[in-house]
């Protein structure tokens, strides 16, 4: 018997190629007006350049990208002399993780999360950086973990453990649903949760990998799909 659906969040709940651009924009104009030496100096090229180098110098931040996030705008900073460094990328980042958060739900994420709530758990599982409460869904979730709380990111083993450990229930009673054929489908049937792929795109599966419970397209198909698992 099914009891907790666990979402992924990036590319199942709304779409992140927009989202990371325009926040990526945001913070640019930010510091076009209050860091004009970084702005010239970085672009959306240079910015993922100093993100490589922050990872490769601090491998224990691999799985935080919001410490990342302020490391890089750090030490772009210093590096075109700003004494205030630590204050200015704190506030540069804000301006970047709020607009990281103001997303748009695909069509049907209320409506299908407050009726699977009825019934069902609700966990979200996310290797980003999301924050549920300034997206504004947060109420709709019984709990959420992501890479950063727990030092590992999908698909490793500990991060599915830990939705089991904090429900107490076991694998064959989860539903995990996500977009990512390896991160969230491999990694949940691994740990022996049923899965549903999202696959708005009509991706193909890959060749070789088991196949997930079900897939839809939309998550107006969500509700039958779980009904569907649950029933068997």
């Amino acid at each position: 018997m099914i009891k907790v659906i666990t979402f992924d969040l990036d590319d199942t709940l709304w779409a992140i190629a927009p989202v990371i651009e325009k926040a990526n924009q945001r913070m640019l104009e930010w510091m076009n007006h209050h860091t004009p030496k970084f702005s010239q100096a970085y672009d959306h090229q240079g910015i993922d350049q100093l993100r490589d180098e922050v990872v490769a110098d601090n491998p224990h931040l691999q799985h935080d990208l919001s410490q990342i996030r302020v490391a890089l705008i750090q030490l772009g900073l210093s590096r075109c002399g700003y004494d205030t460094a630590n204050t200015l990328a704190q506030q540069a980042f804000n301006v970047y993780f709020a607009a990281r958060n103001d997303v748009e739900l695909f069509a049907g994420v209320q409506t299908q999360l407050s009726a699977l709530k009825q019934k069902y758990q609700i966990g979200a599982l996310t290797n980003g950086n999301a924050d549920l409460a300034q997206v504004g869904i947060d109420h709709l979730f019984d709990f959420y973990f992501n890479s950063a709380q727990l030092g590992v990111s999908k698909p490793h083993p500990d991060f599915f453990a830990r939705a089991l450990e904090h429900t107490g229930l076991s694998a064959e009673t989860f539903i995990h649903i996500g977009d990512h054929p390896g991160h969230d489908i491999a990694g949940a049937q691994a740990s022996g949760m049923r899965t549903i792929w999202m696959n708005p795109e009509h991706r193909p599966w890959p060749t070789g990998q088991p196949k997930a419970c079900a897939e839809i397209q939309h998550l107006d198909q969500l509700g039958a799909a779980v009904e569907h698992i649950h029933g068997h």
